[in-house]
């Protein structure tokens, strides 16, 4: 048996459990779930924002990039092993996490990894080491956002490990782990379009107070490293200047 190799994001949307816990069902399948769908395929096809949740089967027509959804995770993968597939990967990603950020019960985070797996998609079978790696990846980061292991920055072209190719919305830096060992390539998100973007912290409060801060320092950490990654890299809030718009809360 012969197996290819695959650009492979693990997506996670945070916090996930606790939304099931903390609010009713329906509401949780229809508002939550229903408008990640819709920002799913939103970042799939880069065309306008349905205003219907899609079918999945519709979805995974995508001729570049694969997917499927497990509940709270979300797995996307490159058809072949291309340039243009891997682009079109490292967008949607971007797409997708840019998307969540103007929500705060869907917000998401995502490993990226590369290297030989078994996709078998009429069965609903991924085996491979990328798709471990990239979990693990996912796991590890202290944010919101997205970020690159090893074998997925060794299979990116120079141009776009160095950030310098705006379409493969990638960007060195220092990601914030868990772990010792460090990732220094993201996803850079930030590239989606907006002026003076706001992380508020909840719909009640702009940051965190000292009491988040004593009841909640894990969740107050990821919040303020997903504001610092964007006030350091974003191109949008350093060039332009416009009104306004503070996303949705992160709390």
């Amino acid at each position: 048996m012969t197996h290819k190799k695959h650009m492979v994001a693990v997506c996670d949307i945070l916090g996930f459990a606790d939304l099931v816990r903390s609010r009713p069902l329906d509401e949780v399948v229809t508002a939550s779930l229903g408008w990640f769908l819709k920002a799913m395929a939103h970042s799939l096809r880069k065309n306008g924002f349905p205003e219907e949740p899609p079918a999945l089967s519709e979805l995974r027509k995508h001729p570049l990039i694969g997917f499927d959804w497990f509940s709270d995770t979300v797995l996307l993968y490159t058809r072949e092993d291309t340039d243009d597939h891997c682009r079109e990967l490292c967008a949607t990603v971007a797409w997708l996490i840019f998307e969540t950020m103007l929500r705060s019960d869907v917000r998401v985070r995502c490993g990226v990894a590369y290297g030989e797996a078994h996709i078998d998609e009429a069965n609903g079978v991924y085996v491979g080491r990328p798709i471990v790696e990239a979990h693990e990846l996912e796991k590890a980061q202290i944010w919101a956002g997205g970020a690159f292991t090893e074998s997925a920055v060794n299979r990116l072209p120079q141009i776009a490990r160095g950030g310098q190719a705006f379409d493969w919305f990638v960007v060195p830096y220092r990601v914030p782990l868990k772990r010792e060992e460090g990732a220094n390539l993201a996803v850079d998100w930030t590239k989606g379009i907006h002026f003076d973007f706001h992380l508020l912290w909840s719909p009640s409060s702009d940051e965190p107070t000292e009491g988040d801060w004593e009841t909640n320092r894990e969740l107050c950490e990821k919040w303020r490293n997903t504001v610092a990654f964007h006030n350091e890299v974003c191109f949008w809030c350093r060039r332009k200047e416009g009104t306004q718009q503070p996303a949705g809360g992160y709390h």
